[in-house]
């Protein structure tokens, strides 16, 4: 059987769906167009209808037509899949379910309840416009400074105080008891409890009872997905109501920890200003839209999840927390910023072992080899702090003085400048006891800067601010750092972007796999003493050289994709059996070097899991995975199963092979797309595009010359 996959992008045409959103013009046999995703005055985005792939060769990105809804609409992997899936008019429970009755009976019901939303939020908006009841609401939103236009735009609304208003409307409307009690817009009367049953089986079956609102006397604030499609309310109480604000509760639309008020009227703004700014309540939020700061978003209760991380981190790597500046609001801050931690990819970088003088001749010192390297992690991502007045919530502070406020948001308080300020608030400086705790809170975040310099400076305002001599402070930051190594990883803060990396050393793929030879990962470390070939000798050497491999792709793109999604199936076989070998793959590969839809995805989640610590070796990795990529898993189980079983530093031989093997054939592959584009502009003599797509050849080159040099060496 066809998976979904395959049968979504044989009925979608990737040309069809980018061009969409980018205006596209016809290049030779691609396309081409200004990249959405970052700016450019001259484009380098193209899209290959022959092999159903699109690749900007200015910011390298590129994938099918699934990776380009993910990152243009900011959607995960099954998101991405059911927009997909609908726009090619396929029934998803179909495929991989098991049991496809009861997922229709699901999603028919989720397709009931959304109109059910949207249809609630209409009578609450009209209910503010037009209704007598409603003349309190509309003078509270005033006082909030909350113009007309923006109660348009957010479609605000009022419950009225009466106990079914809301409820009569909608059942007559047609809508049933089950469905106002299964969306959370109304609760059971004592008298009349709905009777048990699950799904569209139970709808109707209902005692007489009667239901009663679930929202009275509130200001109304529908909560879209990122498609815009409202999926729960928040109520703000009027008057003495409690508890002050209200949601909706869990529905099978609606999980608060998971749901980000805004984003989708903040997406784009989110991707142009590279930036999401996180604030606590729904009016912070609509007035910062209304004020100009479009990229902004609110948390729905009191504190930010991992979920929410999630829904933001392909539109953005720099996340800014505005949350209230008092005692609760620090705390959420903190919290958040571990949950940004932990939900944020991370990446593998190779780093130069280099001495620490200061820790020469210390217990425990060891001297590394010459030449090689350690591999940090370090999140992917930016995050900091907008520091607001003390008393002053976001909406006040943007209404009282909206340039401070800019001000504020364009130069937020880099993470570890927010630490000083928020691990010494409350301590008295001039005492010996605070200024001690002080240094304790401060040191192990200073220690975790990997930029010597900025640790330096770091260390020298901590000496400054609690009066103590730097070299006494220095002294205790190294036994610090020595005890951090002995005992396994921390949170570290590498400079003013909020990076984290591990503290923890690990081996170069090449200490264990191939004692003495150098890394594979950056050829800077090579130390080759080779000169380098210029311009287009460097181009014509290197096809001469690889003209017999090249020479089945002259006239297709990517024809060799089944034997690439085997090696991707065999690596991901062997990350499930041995979790360990994450990091020394990582470093070397990355999922946009996936050919496969499903093989990237699982690439990607499995990393995300490891990351976490939730190791899939005491954890099914399966329930992970979306339904529609379980086959994939099984198909990569097997694909290690068959061969040959590995050990110790056979193993991280194989990973580290095989992930070699898989970016050279992805080189490969864009070397490919910049002759075909080349031969292209030549063909039109468009002189310019051919040079721009030269110096891409060129880099491609030096960059498979490396690999192929470390291929060698491995044997």
């Amino acid at each position: 059987m066809v998976s979904l996959i395959e049968t979504i992008k044989a009925k979608i045409d990737v040309v069809e769906e980018v061009g969409l959103v980018v205006a596209l013009r016809k290049s030779g046999k691609s396309f081409q167009g200004l990249c959405p995703f970052h700016n450019e005055r001259s484009p380098s985005f193209y899209v290959f209808p022959e092999s159903q792939t699109w690749h900007c060769f200015g910011c390298n990105e590129g994938g099918d037509v699934f990776t380009f809804v993910e990152k243009q609409q900011g959607l995960d992997f099954r998101d991405a899949l059911l927009y997909l899936a609908e726009r090619a008019g396929i029934s998803v429970e179909e495929y991989g379910s098991p049991n496809p009755e009861q997922e229709r009976e699901t999603n028919a019901l989720k397709d009931r309840l959304r109109k059910l939303n949207e249809d609630a939020t209409l009578w609450f908006h009209q209910v503010l416009l037009r209704s007598k009841d409603a003349a309190e609401a509309r003078a509270y939103l005033q006082s909030r400074g909350i113009s007309s236009e923006s109660v348009m735009a957010f479609s605000l609304g009022y419950a009225p105080e009466q106990w079914d208003g809301l409820s009569r409307y909608l059942l007559g409307q047609g809508y049933t008891e089950y469905e106002l009690l299964s969306g959370g817009l109304a609760r059971a009367r004592e008298a009349g409890k709905l009777l048990a049953g699950s799904g569209a089986s139970a709808m109707g079956r209902e005692q007489s009872g009667g239901v009663y609102d679930y929202f009275r006397n509130r200001i109304i604030f529908p909560i879209r997905d990122m498609r815009g499609r409202v999926i729960g309310f928040g109520g703000r109480a009027l008057g003495d109501g409690q508890p002050k604000y209200l949601n909706s509760p869990q529905t099978p639309l609606f999980e608060k920890n998971s749901v980000l008020y805004a984003l989708d009227m903040a997406r784009d703004a989110i991707k142009h200003a590279k930036q999401v700014v996180i604030v606590e309540g729904y009016v912070d939020a609509v007035i910062a839209h209304q004020y100009g700061t479009k990229q902004t978003v609110a948390c729905i209760g009191s504190a930010i999840t991992e979920k929410h991380i999630q829904q933001i981190k392909k539109l953005t790597k720099q996340v800014t927390l505005a949350l209230d500046p008092d005692a609760a609001g620090m705390a959420a801050t903190e919290h958040g910023i571990q949950e940004a931690m932990k939900a944020f990819d991370r990446t593998v970088i190779p780093v130069p072992l280099t001495a620490d003088r200061r820790l020469m001749g210390s217990p425990g010192y060891r001297r590394e080899p010459r030449g090689m390297i350690r591999l940090e992690e370090r999140v992917d991502a930016e995050i900091n702090v907008v520091q607001l007045p003390m008393g002053e919530d976001p909406d006040e502070v943007i209404r009282r003085d909206f340039s401070a406020w800019s001000y504020a948001v364009a130069h937020p308080l880099p993470l570890v400048d927010y630490y000083f300020v928020a691990k010494t608030s409350g301590l008295n400086l001039r005492e010996a006891a605070d200024k001690s705790e002080a240094a304790k809170r401060l040191l192990p975040v200073i220690g975790s800067i990997s930029d010597r310099v900025k640790r330096d400076a770091y260390l020298r305002k901590l000496a400054t601010m609690i009066r103590i001599d730097e070299r006494s402070l220095n002294e205790e930051l190294q036994r610090i750092l020595r005890g951090q190594k002995s005992t396994g990883v921390i949170a570290a803060f590498s400079d003013h972007t909020g990076q984290y990396r591990s503290n923890q050393e690990v081996e170069s793929v090449e200490q264990q796999s191939l004692p003495g030879k150098q890394s594979i990962l950056d050829d800077n470390l090579s130390g080759s003493d080779k000169p380098e070939e210029s311009g287009e000798e460097s181009v014509l050497r290197f096809q001469a050289k690889n003209q017999q491999e090249l020479a089945p792709r002259t006239f297709g793109l990517d024809k060799h994709v089944r034997d690439r999604i085997k090696w991707e199936d065999y690596l991901i076989g062997l990350l499930l059996r041995s979790p360990g070998l994450c990091p020394h793959v990582c470093g070397i590969i990355t999922d946009g070097d996936f050919a496969g839809t499903d093989t990237r995805e699982l690439y990607r989640i499995f990393n995300s899991v490891y990351q976490r610590d939730a190791s899939p070796l005491f954890q099914s990795f399966e329930q992970f995975v979306p339904s529609a990529l379980l086959e994939s898993v099984a198909r990569a189980r097997k694909s290690v199963e068959t061969r040959s079983p590995l050990e110790g530093a056979g193993l991280v031989k194989a990973a580290v092979q095989c992930a070699t093997r898989l970016k050279r054939a992805r080189l490969l592959q864009s070397n490919t797309e910049l002759q075909y584009l080349v031969r292209g502009a030549e063909e039109v003599g468009d002189g310019a595009t051919v040079q721009q797509l030269q110096q891409q050849l060129m880099d491609i080159h030096r960059q498979l010359r490396t690999i192929d040099s470390a291929m060698h060496l491995q044997g």
